[in-house]
């Protein structure tokens, strides 16, 4: 029998790499890897038999991942997105162009609330899924907050910026603020314009927020919001139960 302490779920993202145990992922923050080699010069140390993984970076993460596991003789298996599972349909007709961050976080999403819902996911791109009785209305895919203020210092002649993570939405008053504070109002027009969306469709929904860049948003008090830290890993453990322990 496999205990939940066993088991490892594992978030390759766009940037890092983030792992938690399955006993722990509704309580602890996951540790994050710099990258591949840095998990794998990890992970010898530990006690996990079972590893559930999910990549958005460059197939050979997954690669890499995969044979070290083999020959540690840990079981891993590689989640990909699926047209329909845990409740959820996917609107996409070709399955393997949506991100499997996205579909995840619509698995984790679905186990939260039995309204409608949208997922938001604030990283490196914003994310935001609808889905309503179980099914995916379709989606929004965004530059996040870093990758906007990079974008616009890079293509901009006289336009500078600094590492200021904006506390409000307050206009700048140097041009430094002003990059901090438009990136900042363009991500929480996002979130906004996704409630706008809800609104048309039904009067009672839910907003399911997660990502680095989360408590960036003025939440909306008057609207059923949830932050949750994790929604990859948390969709991770869906599968992961289901798998081991159904």
């Amino acid at each position: 029998m496999v205990s939940d302490t066993a088991v490892l779920l594992v978030d390759a993202g766009n940037s890092r790499i983030k792992s938690v145990a399955l006993a722990d992922v509704k309580d602890s923050e996951p540790l994050v890897h710099k990258d591949a080699d840095a998990f794998i010069n990890w992970l010898p140390d530990t006690h996990f038999s079972h590893i559930f993984l999910s990549n958005v970076g460059k197939k050979d993460i997954s690669e890499k991942i995969i044979h070290f596991c083999d020959t540690e003789n840990r079981v891993i298996q590689e989640i990909f997105t699926e047209k329909e599972n845990f409740g959820v349909r996917n609107s996409y007709k070709d399955v393997t162009k949506m991100g499997v961050d996205r579909w995840l976080a619509m698995v984790a999403a679905q186990e939260m609330t039995r309204k409608m819902f949208c997922v938001i996911d604030m990283g490196t791109a914003i994310t935001c899924d609808f889905v309503e009785d179980g099914q995916h209305l379709g989606g929004w895919i965004s530059p996040g907050f870093h990758l906007m203020r990079d974008a616009l210092v890079k293509n901009t002649a006289r336009v500078t910026s600094d590492n200021s993570i904006p506390q409000n939405l307050a206009p700048g008053s140097s041009t430094e603020m002003c990059v901090a504070q438009g990136c900042h109002a363009a991500l929480n027009g996002v979130y906004l314009s996704a409630i706008d969306y809800l609104l048309s469709k039904r009067s009672d929904f839910a907003v399911i927020i997660g990502g680095g860049d989360k408590n960036m948003l003025a939440i909306n008090h008057s609207t059923d919001t949830i932050r949750s830290a994790n929604l990859v890993v948390q969709g991770l453990a869906r599968y992961a139960r289901s798998q081991l322990f159904a």
